[in-house]
């Protein structure tokens, strides 16, 4: 099976008198397999017009409500193109999966879907009825493929202990009893701290499908390492993995990028109020207490509790260990030409959802030790164009996201950035930096694209037309109008 290919292109450069040749790595985001991608809606269709037709009783309606809701979510996945379908990628989560249920019959009878998502948050998800979700943003921090083992059988397990729809049935049959409504409508009627009565009363009964309890992972741990120790991978992975899951939100390239160098130029000089920090409501929730501010991250942590997850698992594990068994056990080369891969991946799928300040982050991150990488250059002017027409249209807050106390660092320093410079900066931005970069790029179509686009924004009209010119010469049949 291929992996998630990287294209390589020889990128003729010419510009006007100038031209040079040489090879770089140029990043192609690649095709999803549309027969598999319609093979896995349509047993969603059926697997959830199944589970409504089976139910029955009082909470009927209530259970349809929820099913119809996660019915949808899943669609929606397979509209946004979350899902990766594509034949490398997905054939090798598949030989994963296969390493695991050749040794686990029980595993092998029930129905899944398994997939990659191109989500960049360290997680993975079993959605109830059959779809189990492995984000990229986890995959590519894992070790080997014995952790992403323990991680299939965590969520495999979670599938096969039903935990989803009996989370919905308690919800459900809390909610809706004649207890529950009882109590609702008592605080309903008293006239003091409704709030605080209501919060008190619905604190253990909220249902989100993504997410378990922690008496749920916990079981899901036990059950993924009695798994696992039946399968050729070492099982010692589960509590390595499990130690990388609890510092998992640290950012792979955890570097601040150089703002001030990237966007500084001779022509249009990088400025220090571009980055001075402003007394603003964020400022005073950054400047919190330690402990609370130590607190509240600990509460939004993917993976909270995973030293004492370990330390349940632990005898256990010594216990099943195998001293023939291996970390790696279907195709390491893979695994790490998929991890490369799903670097550019993350980047790529953020910029199509118009996750655009997200998508720039990861990629000045990048940029600190791949300065001419020719993908990361392109995708840097064509976030800052994206950032100038959402200013200019007074969008900006559909594409950029919000500083947060509690966020990483890194991140809110370029979103409090994009918050202080004007649109005549963006525009100078794009331009100058991808002509500081056209010498070797001028033959990669999105470069180009991004070019011309900078032209427009930094009013340049003579100089965009001719580049309009050259680009229809260059591709006749180009995927960019103009």
């Amino acid at each position: 099976m291929k992996p998630f290919n990287t294209v390589i292109c020889l990128i003729v450069c010419c510009y006007i008198n100038s031209v040079t040749a040489q090879n770089l790595t140029y990043y192609n985001s690649p095709v999803d397999d549309a027969n598999k991608t319609k093979e896995w809606i349509d047993a969603t269709d059926k697997r959830y017009k199944s589970d409504v037709s089976a139910l029955q009783g009082k909470n009927k309606k209530y259970f349809e409500d929820i099913f119809k809701s996660r019915y949808e979510n899943i669609k929606k996945m397979y509209d946004r193109k979350e899902l990766i379908t594509e034949a490398g990628a997905n054939g090798y989560l598949q030989s994963l999966l296969h390493e695991v249920i050749k040794s686990n019959q029980a595993i092998g009878s029930m129905e899944t879907r398994i997939a990659f998502s191109r989500a960049w948050w360290p997680n993975a998800s079993s959605l109830g009825e059959g779809t189990i979700i492995f984000n990229i943003g986890l995959f590519y921090k894992l070790q080997n493929e014995s952790q992403a083992a323990f991680v299939l059988c965590h969520e495999l397990a979670h599938l096969y202990l039903n935990h989803s729809n009996n989370a919905i049935n308690n919800y459900v049959n809390t909610v809706y009893s004649d207890e529950f409504q009882k109590e609702l409508k008592k605080i309903n009627q008293s006239q003091y701290q409704k709030n605080q009565q209501l919060d008190n009363l619905t604190k253990s009964i909220t249902f989100n499908s993504r997410q378990h309890s922690r008496e749920h992972e916990a079981q899901a741990d036990s059950m993924a390492v009695e798994w696992l120790k039946n399968t050729p991978f070492d099982v010692r992975e589960s509590l390595t993995c499990l130690a990388l899951l609890d510092s998992i939100d640290v950012e792979k390239y955890n570097v601040a990028p150089a703002l001030n160098r990237v966007f500084n130029f001779q022509e249009y000089p990088f400025q220090a109020k571009w980055m001075q920090e402003e007394k603003s409501l964020f400022s005073t929730m950054a400047a919190s207490s330690e402990q609370e501010s130590q607190k509240e991250r600990d509460s939004l942590k993917t993976h909270p509790d995973c030293s004492k997850r370990i330390s349940l698992l632990k005898s256990k594990v010594e216990q099943y260990y195998k001293p023939d068994s291996r970390a790696f056990v279907v195709n390491e080369k893979e695994f790490k030409q998929l991890q490369h891969d799903f670097d550019y991946e993350i980047i790529d799928y953020l910029y199509r959802s118009d996750d655009v300040s997200r998508s720039l982050h990861f990629t000045l991150q990048m940029l600190q030790t791949q300065p001419a990488n020719p993908y990361l250059i392109t995708n840097t002017g064509r976030c800052i164009n994206k950032l100038f027409t959402a200013q200019k249209n007074h969008t900006l807050g559909k594409v950029v996201d919000m500083p947060s106390p509690y966020g990483d660092k890194n991140y809110n320093d370029l979103l409090e950035f994009i918050q202080r410079v004007r649109l005549t900066d963006l525009g100078a931005f794009s331009y100058y930096y991808l002509l500081h970069n056209q010498n070797t790029l001028m033959s990669n179509e999105d470069f180009l694209a991004a070019l011309i686009e900078s032209k427009a924004n930094f009013n340049k009209p003579d100089e965009k037309q001719a580049l309009i010119d050259m680009y229809k010469k260059q591709f006749p049949s180009g995927k960019y109008h103009f």
